[in-house]
């Protein structure tokens, strides 16, 4: 008798500890959800905000993201999100990867422009000798 009631407890703790790692394991497809992009255009040498998705669950492990395999930084979970600002130094094609726990990770390609203007110009009125007078007609 003693036998069988020590096996039901050792059943028993073995189910509850069981339990308890499935419960506290992260889901390897569910971790990190989607990663955005912020603004219409990415500039090389312009901070860019890089918003990663994640469970409501998973706000217990940090995000690490990467750009074309270098790192960019790691960024603790805030109402189911990571926030990073990124700064591409060239242009071109960019793989963004977020990763939460080696298991799940997310990945997104973003094309990086030059966003300098054009024209070498400063844009001052004061190399264009009719702007003053064009600016003073407009005033009558």
């Amino acid at each position: 008798m003693k036998n069988s009631r020590r096996a039901g407890i050792g059943a028993t703790a073995f189910g509850a500890a069981a339990a308890v790692a499935a419960l506290t394991a992260p889901d390897a497809s569910a971790l990190v959800t989607g990663i955005t992009v912020s603004g219409s255009q990415v500039c090389v040498n312009q901070a860019t905000t890089v918003t990663v998705a994640v469970t409501a669950t998973s706000f217990l492990f940090d995000v690490s993201l990467t750009d074309n395999d270098t790192q960019v930084g790691n960024s603790k979970v805030s109402n189911s999100q990571a926030t990073f600002s990124w700064r591409p130094t060239t242009t071109g094609s960019h793989t963004l990867k977020a990763t939460q726990e080696v298991v799940s990770t997310k990945t997104t390609t973003v094309n990086v422009v030059d966003c300098t203007p054009s024209g070498g110009g400063s844009g001052s009125s004061a190399s264009n000798p009719l702007a003053g007078l064009l600016s003073s007609l407009s005033a009558q």
